[in-house]
């Protein structure tokens, strides 16, 4: 006889044990996925001799292992979706009216202190910080050496910090 068919043979005589061992521990229709799971488990171990010394033992062990994990999952899926589990003070994700307005404003003061700087050196820092270009890019772009465009980033920093503050 094959391991299969001695998993077969051993399955079929239990089964009805099992269900009931099974109907003990959960409700029915839980306990009927859990036997066909724990068919397919050992299903899928047949060929190991080891397994089947207690056949018998094997199974009922696989079956309590599949419950318990079946309970515990249901557990789980009980405390996260549960109504307690959401929590009621939850912040939202936008910021409140306040920091948004906060917010609007340091942005219309750096924009008005953008505005105010000479052009050159307002495209080397937007080219910089925008479009990510290097010192030597933007030396090329503008016609300027890579130092002057240093210096005009560091004086656009420096002015749109001053600006940026009450």
């Amino acid at each position: 006889m094959t391991p299969t068919e001695r998993l077969t043979r051993c399955f079929l005589d239990a089964r009805a044990d099992l269900l009931r061992f099974l109907t003990r521990r959960v409700r029915h229709p839980e306990a009927e996925d859990i036997l066909q799971n724990t068919w397919l488990n050992l299903r899928e171990q047949a060929s190991d001799p080891e397994l089947w010394r207690e056949p018998r033992a094997v199974l009922f062990t696989t079956a309590a292992n599949l419950a318990s994990d079946d309970y515990r999952r249901e557990v789980s899926a009980q405390r996260l979706f549960s109504p307690e589990a959401v929590p009621t003070d939850t912040p939202c994700p936008r910021p409140d009216p306040e920091a948004r307005a906060n917010t609007l404003e340091h942005l219309e003061r750096l924009a008005a202190a953008l505005e105010r700087l000479p052009s050159t050196c307002r495209d080397a820092f937007l080219l910089n910080r925008l479009e990510k270009l290097t010192h030597a890019q933007i030396a090329a772009r503008l016609g300027v050496s890579a130092k002057t465009v240093q210096r005009y980033i560091e004086r656009a920093l420096e002015h749109c910090f001053l600006a940026s503050e009450p």
